[in-house]
């Protein structure tokens, strides 16, 4: 085998491992979860207490899936920011807003932490 064919076969093999790593990246973590409409009221309840103008902020869709351990990842729009968040419901329900995207780079972060949780905005 020449230099040529062990340049093209080590490259070959290494965007190989990139293609893996990628479909890792995107596979959802967790299975779907249908939100009650009391957990869309929890949530929509920590949404607003984490922002500054708690009456006006207007909640879009939200979606959510639970993984393994049982931890609920819920993604959503509040306005025209996505917003990301961990419902849990013992021993009472409550939900932590983990990132509110209000500037492009956290806006970006935040899609990009739904989608690793299975979500798509």
């Amino acid at each position: 085998m020449n230099v040529k064919s062990c340049v093209v076969a080590a490259l070959a093999a290494a965007l190989a491992g990139c293609t893996q790593t990628a479909q890792k990246e995107t596979a959802p973590s967790a299975a779907a979860y249908t939100l009650t409409p009391a957990d869309a009221k929890v949530v929509e309840t920590g949404v607003r207490s984490s922002l500054k103008d708690m009456a006006s902020a207007k909640l879009g869709r939200m979606k959510a899936t639970r993984r393994a351990d049982g931890v609920i990842n819920v993604c959503g729009y509040v306005g025209a920011f996505p917003f990301m968040g961990i419902l849990t419901g013992s021993p009472k329900a409550s939900f932590a807003v983990t990132g509110i995207g209000n500037d492009e780079g956290k806006a970006a972060l935040t899609v990009n932490f739904c989608r690793k949780a299975g979500i798509a905005l």
